[in-house]
C-alpha cells in the first residue's frame, strides 16, 4: 500500500496536480463512510432500547424489521385506518 501511495504522489507531482490531493483524500473518506453505512448490520433491542424488543437487520439495501416497535406501529396503523 505504501508503494502505491508513493507512486501516486509522484505521479501527481510529475503532472503538476499535487493540489488535487486534499480533494482526493476527502472523496476517499466519503466513499469509506458510505461503504460503512451500507455495510450489512444487525441491531437488537439490547443494543438499541428504542426497538422495545426483537431485532432489525439491514443487508443489501433491504431492511428486515422484526421489532416490538414495528409491531406496535402496525397495530396503531390498523386502528386509525
Amino acid at each position: 500500500m505504501q508503494a502505491e501511495y508513493e507512486t501516486f504522489i509522484a505521479h501527481l507531482k510529475r503532472t503538476g496536480r499535487l493540489k488535487l490531493l486534499p480533494r482526493i483524500l476527502r472523496e476517499l473518506r466519503m466513499r469509506e463512510a458510505r461503504a460503512a453505512k451500507l455495510a450489512p448490520r444487525r441491531e437488537t433491542a439490547a443494543e438499541n432500547p428504542s426497538l422495545i424488543s426483537g431485532w432489525r437487520s439491514l443487508e443489501g439495501g433491504l431492511l428486515i424489521d422484526q421489532t416490538g416497535k414495528r409491531a406496535l406501529l402496525d397495530i396503531y396503523q390498523r386502528i386509525i385506518t
